[in-house]
C-alpha cells in the first residue's frame, strides 16, 4: 500500500469514527477546499507548495479540514472540481525565480482525485527543485518547510544558494562523453530509470525507441543540445559505458584481513546504478553481523545499514567525474571502511589552523551536491526512507554510538578518504577518561551528573581533537548538527568554550584543556627526577595514568587491573583476542611491581598512589 493510501485509510477512520490523532508532518499537509481564487486557504496551498518545492519534497490533502481546537476532522463537501482551472493555471504562472522570472513547475507537481467516503479528495504530489533551480518564490517570498510549518527563507541562504547555481552553471557532469553518439544510450536501461520515478505515482511514459526518448533525455540533461550524451546520461543509462567512461564507472572494493583466506577483491564496473547496488552488496556481505541483545537477540551489523547506502551515494554524487580514476572501497574487518574518492572539499569548507596551540583540522558541514544532477538522481534508487544529508549523518550516527568519530585523510587536493571507525563513540577509552576525570568534572558541574547526551558531545571533541593532531580532518560539531542543550548546558559550565578563531556565523568548540592532559612527564620529572628520565616507556606511561588519577579523580587511589584496562583499550580499543588481553594484564602486574619495589608508587588499602615523597625517601 502507498504512503497516501495508509494516511487516506487513517483518516477515514477517524472521521467514522470521530477521532483525532495529529497526521500532518514535514512532508504531508492537509489543506481545506478553497471557495474562490482570492481565498486564504487558496494562499495557504499555494505557499505548501513552494515550501515542498524548496525543502524535500512533500504531499498535500486538499478537501478536508482539520480542526485542532475541537480534536477532528471535517470532510465537508469535500474536493470541488470546479477548481481545476485554478491549480492548472498555477503550474506556470504562481511562482517565479530570483530573478522573477516565471517558473514552470509542471515537472514538479502532479495531481490526483481520489475517492474518499462518499466525497471526493484532490492529492497533489510536490517534488523538491533540483539545486540549480531553487528557490521558487510566491509572491517576492521563498517558502521552506520546518516540522508542520511553511516559514519564509533567510535572505542570507537565499544570497547563498545563488551563490551555489552560479557555480554549477558549468557542472561537470553535464560535460559531453567524447566519441559517444546518442546511439550509445540505452532506451531498456532509461525505462528502467523511469520505472523507479514512476514507483509512486506514474509521472512519465516508458520510451519505445531512442527517437521518441530524446525530449527526456534532453530535458533529463543526459544528452546535450547537440544530442551528445553527458556523463550523466552514460552513467545512468549508457551502453558500453566502461570504454566510454573508463575509471569513472568503477569501483574497486578490497576486504583487508591478516588472515588470507579471508581477503577479497572485487572489481566493479558498471552504470551508476548497478554500482550503487553491487558497492552495498560488497560492504554488507564483508562486515560483521553481531547479536543485538537490547532488540531481542536480533541481528545487527557492524555499520547501520542506512549509513552505508548514504556514503555510497555520496561517494558517487560527489567525486569529480572529470578524474579518470576509480572509486576505492576497504573493509578492515572489525576496525574501519574507508571510502577513498576523486576530488575535495572546498576552502571555503575547510577550517585549517595547524599552527595554533589548539590545531584545527575541520570540514564544515555543507549539504549541496558537487553533481546535483546525479545527486538527485541517486534519491530516487534509495531503498531507504531516511532524509540522510551526507556528514549530518555521520554525525548523527557517531553521536547515537552506532560509529565511533569518522575522519577524513587528504593525500592531496584531488584524493580524500572518508574513515568510518567501528564501534562506538562513547567507548571505554571514553568511559575510563569520565572516571579519570570525575572529581575535576564534579567540581565544574557543581555536583551534577553529566548526561548522556553531555557525555557524547564531550568524547566528540575530545576525539576530534586527538585526530586533529594526527593530521585528520573532522566534521565540525555545530549547534545546528546536534545535541544543542548539551552545548549550552556543558558552555555553561565552563567544561567547553569556543576557540578563540570562532566566528558568529561558526562558532569552534573545544574542551577546557585540563581535560586534554595525557603527558604529565614534567610533573613526574619533578617528583622523581632524573630516575623517572631513565624509566622504559611501559613504567611511564603507568605512571602517568596514576598521576592524572590520583590528581582529577573522585577516587584517588588505582588498582593494578584499573591501569591495565586503561593501557589496553587505549591502544586496542576492544578486546579482540581474550589471551592476548590477559597477557597484557600480566606485563601491568610486573610493572607495578616493578615500580613499588622502586618506591615510585606505594600501596595503601591494596591499592596505589604516586609517592610523592620519593626524593626525600631515596
Amino acid at each position: 500500500m502507498k504512503k497516501i493510501d495508509k494516511i487516506i485509510q487513517k483518516l477515514e477512520n477517524y472521521i467514522t469514527n470521530n477521532e483525532y490523532e495529529p497526521i500532518e508532518s514535514e512532508s504531508f499537509e492537509l489543506k481545506n477546499q478553497p471557495a474562490n481564487a482570492k481565498d486564504k486557504d487558496y494562499d495557504s496551498i499555494k505557499e505548501s507548495i513552494c515550501a515542498f518545492l524548496n525543502t524535500n519534497e512533500g504531499i498535500l490533502l486538499v478537501g478536508i479540514k482539520e480542526d485542532i481546537k475541537n480534536k477532528k476532522y471535517i470532510i465537508g463537501n469535500g474536493y470541488n472540481q470546479d477548481f481545476e482551472a485554478n491549480f492548472k493555471t498555477l503550474l506556470n504562472e504562481s511562482f517565479e525565480d530570483f530573478e522573477k522570472r516565471k517558473i514552470d513547475i509542471s515537472d514538479y507537481i502532479r495531481f490526483e482525485i481520489k475517492d474518499f467516503l462518499d466525497k471526493q479528495i484532490l492529492v497533489i504530489y510536490v517534488e523538491k527543485l533540483p539545486a540549480d533551480k531553487k528557490y521558487a518564490f510566491l509572491n517576492g517570498k521563498a517558502y521552506q518547510r520546518k516540522l508542520t510549518g511553511d516559514h519564509e527563507i533567510d535572505k542570507n541562504k537565499i544570497s547563498a544558494q545563488e551563490g551555489y547555481k552560479k557555480e554549477i552553471e558549468n557542472s561537470r557532469e553535464l560535460f559531453p562523453v567524447l566519441n559517444a553518439t546518442i546511439q550509445h544510450i540505452s532506451v531498456d536501461k532509461l525505462n528502467d530509470y523511469i520505472y523507479q520515478i514512476n514507483k509512486e505515482i506514474k509521472i512519465e511514459t516508458t520510451k519505445n525507441d531512442i527517437e521518441q526518448a530524446k525530449s527526456f533525455l534532453l530535458r533529463k540533461f543526459f544528452i546535450t543540445k547537440e544530442e551528445e550524451p553527458t556523463i550523466l546520461g552514460m552513467l545512468v543509462c549508457g551502453e558500453y559505458v566502461e570504454d566510454y567512461l573508463g575509471n569513472r564507472c568503477e569501483v574497486d572494493c578490497f576486504v583487508n584481513s591478516p588472515i588470507k583466506i579471508a581477503q577479497n577483491k572485487k572489481i566493479l564496473k558498471d552504470n551508476i546504478l548497478n554500482l550503487f547496488e553491487n558497492s552495498f552488496n560488497f560492504i554488507y556481505r564483508n562486515i560483521a553481523i553481531g547479536i543485538s541483545a537490547e532488540n531481542g537477540g536480533t541481528p545487527t551489523p557492524e555499520y547501520p545499514e542506512d549509513l552505508i547506502r548514504e556514503c555510497i551515494n555520496n561517494s558517487l554524487a560527489h567525486r569529480d567525474y572529470t578524474v579518470n580514476r576509480c572509486i576505492n572501497i576497504d573493509i578492515t574487518p572489525q576496525k574501519h571502511i574507508e571510502i577513498r574518492n576523486p576530488g575535495g572539499f572546498k576552502k571555503e569548507l575547510l577550517i585549517e589552523q595547524t599552527n595554533h596551540a589548539i590545531p584545527l583540522r575541520l570540514i564544515i558541514p555543507n549539504q549541496k551536491a558537487v553533481n546535483p544532477k546525479l545527486a538527485d538522481i541517486l534519491k530516487v534508487f534509495n531503498k531507504y526512507e531516511g532524509k540522510g544529508i551526507g556528514m549530518a549523518t555521520l554525525v548523527n550516527e557517531c553521536l547515537k554510538d552506532n560509529i565511533d568519530l569518522p575522519y577524513y585523510k587528504f593525500k592531496n587536493e584531488n584524493d580524500i578518504t572518508l574513515v568510518i571507525p567501528s564501534g562506538k563513540l562513547l567507548d571505554n577509552t571514553m568511559e575510563n577518561i569520565f572516571e579519570n576525570f570525575s572529581g575535576f568534572l564534579e567540581n565544574l558541574t557543581q555536583g551534577k551528573p553529566l548526561t548522556e547526551d553531555e557525555k557524547h558531545v564531550i568524547s566528540y571533541l575530545y576525539k576530534s581533537e586527538k585526530e586533529n593532531e594526527n593530521f585528520r580532518y573532522t566534521i565540525l560539531l555545530t549547534h545546528d548538527n546536534n545535541h544543542l542543550n548539551a552545548i549550552t548546558s556543558l558552555k555553561k559550565a565552563g567544561i567547553i568554550y569556543q576557540h578563540e578563531l570562532s566566528t558568529a556565523i561558526q562558532p569552534i568548540f573545544v574542551l577546557h584543556r585540563e581535560l586534554m592532559k595525557t603527558d604529565f612527564n614534567d610533573v613526574l620529572i619533578k617528583i622523581f627526577g632524573k630516575t623517572y628520565i631513565a624509566l622504559d616507556n611501559d613504567c611511564k606511561n603507568c605512571l602517568n595514568i596514576i598521576y592524572q588519577i590520583n590528581t582529577y579523580s573522585k577516587i584517588k587511589d588505582v588498582s593494578v587491573s584499573q591501569i591495565g584496562n586503561i593501557l589496553y583499550f587505549n591502544q586496542h580499543k576492544k578486546i579482540f583476542d581474550i589471551k592476548i588481553f590477559e597477557s597484557f594484564r600480566k606485563k601491568i602486574i610486573l610493572i607495578f611491581d616493578t615500580l613499588e619495589q622502586n618506591n615510585f608508587i606505594k600501596k595503601e588499602n591494596e591499592k596505589y598512589v604516586i609517592n610523592l615523597n620519593f626524593l626525600k625517601s631515596a
